[in-house]
């Protein structure tokens, strides 16, 4: 009897573990957290926007695209609970044509945006990299490429997308 409930309870791990690890390896990369169709990785580190940017690409992701409300609370909540009052680079730029904010990695003008009032101002002519101000309710604000924030980085998630885990 005991032999009998040795082996079930060896069987069950088994079963468990591979099933464990099986859905570990559709799920986000370690640090990354999953909303909708997307993972997600929020640094501790400040760089510039190019800096951000290219540490993104290094991981095979972007900097992060906002694309609907769900997805910009989403994001905002993740920031305050990891960085509150940090702020985050996204990825829209306006250097290419002033006033017309496109994502960098696509090109496409902005669907949805979250702009703190009275912006983007453009001040002093040199803002051109979109960043989640930490300071100001978590709402967007245009700011010099050059300033260090923290970087919030999106890539494609491995799985179906079905459940939303963080």
């Amino acid at each position: 009897m005991a032999n009998n409930l040795s082996y079930l309870f060896l069987l069950f791990y088994c079963v468990a573990f591979s099933i464990l690890l099986d859905k570990a390896s559709s799920d986000c990369p370690l640090g990354w957290y999953h909303y909708g169709k997307l993972c997600y990785f929020f640094s501790h580190e400040s760089f510039d926007w190019f800096v951000s940017q290219s540490s993104c690409h290094e991981h095979h992701a972007r900097l992060a695209e906002v694309q609907s409300k769900s997805q910009s609370d989403f994001l905002v909540n993740m920031a305050k609970t990891y960085g509150p009052g940090q702020s985050y680079w996204l990825g829209g730029r306006d250097d290419v044509i002033e006033g017309i904010w496109m994502w960098a990695s696509t090109d496409q003008v902005f669907n949805y945006t979250d702009w703190y009032p009275g912006e983007p101002s453009n001040s002093g002519g040199q803002e051109n990299c979109v960043h989640l101000h930490g300071a100001v309710v978590s709402k967007w604000s245009d700011t010099s490429c050059r300033h260090a924030f923290r970087f919030i980085c999106e890539k494609e998630y491995p799985g179906d997308g079905s459940e939303v885990i963080g």
